[in-house]
């Protein structure tokens, strides 16, 4: 079908595929669809929620012509040395690390002039328990957060912990907004972007990759997909 709507050759080695990238929306019906052929190659172009008219296929709230103000783009597990691979990663997790995307540029948030601006935050809310936030860098209109260490939240995960922190990522994670002493709390969207989640070990240079957790649903054919291109990517 992509082939058919883009009239890309289906002759061609896996190479050419590196040059043209295109996004294909589809509605649940499938009675409507739009294809976006990003050109030019940025950080952006591989996160498909920076193209305002694909919007509509993934939130229900949010189209071309009104756009989320942030969305929860991705995030990964921090913990201590001591995890083993496969193993239960409750008891090890240290933080969450990930990127919340703004839209506008000129956000409010980024106004100097405006006194607030300390006090408001991120947080992922589960309960009277909380997890705030903390921005830590501004690179290509996103917005790098590490959480606070609050092992109250994580020891909380006690059935199911992985399905249960997507949940709340997905579903409880907002914006609070200071405004003359009051908070004012709005939604984040997901963007759902994917399916495969990294658990790190910090370190004192930087952190390194020792396991991988797959979002809830994936199906065993994609994960063998996946495997078999990064062995393919690795050659």
């Amino acid at each position: 079908k992509l082939i058919e709507i883009t009239d890309y050759p289906n002759d061609t080695t896996t190479g050419p595929v590196y040059d043209e990238i295109w996004y294909i929306g589809v509605s649940k019906n499938g009675k409507k669809h739009s294809l976006v052929s990003a050109t030019y190659k940025s950080y952006l172009t591989y996160r498909y929620y920076s193209f305002p008219q694909l919007l509509e296929y993934t939130f229900e709230d949010y189209d071309s012509t009104h756009l989320p103000r942030f969305i929860l783009a991705s995030y990964s597990l921090v913990v201590d040395t001591s995890y083993v691979p496969k193993g239960t990663f409750i008891n090890h997790i240290q933080r969450i690390d990930g990127e919340i995307y703004y839209s506008n540029v000129l956000d409010e948030y980024f106004k100097e002039n405006k006194d607030s601006i300390h006090k408001d935050f991120f947080a992922v809310l589960n309960g009277k328990d909380t997890l705030k936030l903390n921005i830590v860098d501004t690179i290509t209109q996103h917005l790098y957060f590490e959480s606070a260490n609050n092992v109250a939240f994580f020891r909380s995960l006690t059935k199911n912990p992985w399905d249960k922190l997507y949940d709340l990522f997905r579903d409880s994670t907002f914006y609070f907004c200071n405004e003359k002493g009051t908070y004012t709390r709005c939604s984040i969207p997901y963007s759902d972007f994917f399916g495969l989640f990294s658990i790190r070990v910090s370190i004192r240079d930087g952190s390194y990759i020792v396991d991988w957790l797959y979002r809830r649903g994936i199906k065993q054919s994609l994960k063998d997909l996946d495997g078999s291109y990064n062995e393919w990517d690795a050659n």
